[in-house]
Order: structure tokens, then sequence, then C-alpha cells
């Protein structure tokens, strides 16, 4: 008999959760209202011999791959057969990055980079809460891409960047215009600057509409300039939330990131779907800031 509450999602993990690349994921997991954890265990096989012993039937299975050879083939396509009517997403790290061009363990439809895992697994949260079907793993990769960014699976607006102005810096001019019609879309008003040149005198500063809240800067290339710059950003908007935004967020960058005080980084190559995310989160956390001053 399940004697959790019907509103929480049941979650199974699979792997291993100790793992620095996975804390944060396991971390939100494990202190996520609408997910609990009834199993945890150190790889597929032994997820298999022990599914019946389960503290509760799982909703949503969750294997956190470290790396690319490290389940088998057999004991995947076993996986997918014994959860074929729930939710199974496997997360892969940063050594796994290649697996989609030399490597087909997992389909497309159920392997995602562990930094883009909350975004994914909160949307299926969201999907299960309004009793929309699981993703089946048979589909093509265009339609992952198109599942992944319905933004009818979306349940919360971006209200509140109404009130907010961005800052977008990078090299590129394109790509600075192109970020920021893709945050007018989400209401956000943003102006755009390239990178910030030590020659210049860099003081706090604000545009005619008032302070800048969020300051969006590309880390690519990753150099002294990118670095000078990043750090002229902090001190010309020092009252903003700073996202970095990078081609590979796991490839080394986060260590050279690491003193630069960026709240979080966006991937390029899921863009508007990282976007999303860390905006409703910042949102989120405006709000629950706003309820405890209150209180």
């Amino acid at each position: 008999m399940n004697f959790f509450q019907s509103d929480v999602c049941n979650v199974v993990l699979i792997g291993s959760a100790s793992r620095r690349e996975f804390s944060t994921l396991v971390s939100w997991l494990r202190q996520n209202p609408a997910t609990r954890i009834v199993g945890h265990f150190k790889d597929i096989g032994t997820s298999l011999d022990g599914w019946d012993i389960l503290a509760a039937d799982p909703e949503m299975t969750v294997v956190l791959q470290s790396w690319s050879d490290e389940f088998s083939q057999s004991d995947v396509n076993h996986l997918i057969g014994r959860t074929l009517f729930q939710r199974l997403l496997c997360c892969f790290g940063p050594w796994c990055e290649s697996d989609g061009r030399n490597r087909a363990v997992w389909p497309d439809a159920l392997h995602v980079s562990v930094r883009l895992a909350e975004s994914v697994i909160a949307a299926e949260l969201h999907r299960i809460d309004s009793g929309g079907p699981s993703i089946p793993p048979t589909l093509a990769r265009d339609e992952v891409f198109a599942h992944r960014m319905d933004t009818t699976a979306d349940g919360q607006s971006l209200s509140g960047l109404q009130e907010m102005i961005g800052a977008v810096i990078s090299p590129d001019r394109v790509f600075r215009k192109t970020v920021c019609s893709t945050l007018r879309d989400y209401g956000l008003r943003s102006v755009h600057l390239p990178l910030i040149t030590s020659r210049r005198r860099i003081v706090p500063k604000e545009t005619p509409r008032g302070p800048i809240h969020l300051v969006f800067h590309d880390l690519d290339p990753w150099g002294e300039l990118t670095e000078d710059s990043l750090a002229a950003a902090r001190r010309m908007f020092p009252s903003s939330t700073v996202l970095g935004i990078a081609s590979m967020p796991d490839a080394g960058i986060s260590t050279e990131i690491v003193d630069a005080h960026i709240d979080a980084v966006i991937p390029k190559l899921d863009f508007e779907n990282g976007l999303r995310w860390h905006l409703k989160c910042l949102l989120e956390s405006h709000r629950q800031e706003r309820v405890h001053s209150y209180s």
C-alpha cells in the first residue's frame, strides 16, 4: 500500500548520486516538495532485482551516468521495458558529452545533459500533474526538441520580467541582438553592449529607464578580455544578477569562472530552454524573498 501523498512524484535514483557533477541535481530532487526519492540503486542491474521492494510505485526513474560505457545496452533495454508506462531519464555528466555522436545506448528522448536535467524534470513533473503523457522513447531528435520546448507544458508565466531591465554583453553583435530579441519575447527590456574593456573608466551605471537587474554575459571565447569584461560588468552593475552564456558549460569553464561570482551558466546549445528555466527560478526566488519580507 502506498502511504505517500498523491501530489508528490515518487522517484527512483540509479547511479552514483555522490559524484560532484550530480550533487546539485540530487540535492534539488531531495529538497523539491514535488518529488520523493523512494529508492536508490548503484546500477541498473541492482535496480531491476530490487524493484519489488521499493517504498512506493515510482512515477519517474532518474539514471545518473558518470561515464560513457557505464551501463550496458542489455540493462538499458530491460530498464526501458520496466518503465515503459512511467517516466525515465538518463542524466549524463560532462564525460559523456560526445555520446550522441559515437554511441547510441540511450534513445535521444531519454537522454539529457545534467546541466539541463532540472528544467527537463520540472517540465515532466508539470506534465504528470496535468495528466500529460510521458515522452515515447522512439521519438526522433527534432520531435524531442519540440517536446522539450513546448511552452504549453510550462505551467508558470514569466510575469515579473516586465518590471526589470537586462544588459546583454558579448563580442558578437549578432548574438547580442538575438539574445535581446529572445528576452523581449519573455517581456524583458534589455540593452546590448560589446565587451567592456579595461581602458574604460568603470563606474556604477543605470539606463534612462532605471537600474540593470539582469546581466547576460557571453563567456565565449574564455580569456583575459572576457574575464576583465565580466569583472567590469560586476562593477558597472553592482546590484544585478549575472548569468553567463557558454557553448560548453562543463568543459573546464566552471573551473575558470569559480571566482567570477556568476549566478548561473546557460548553455548555448539549448539556449531557450535553459534561459526559460533560469529566469523562472530567479523570479520564483524573488517572489519567495518578497513573501518572507512581508511575513
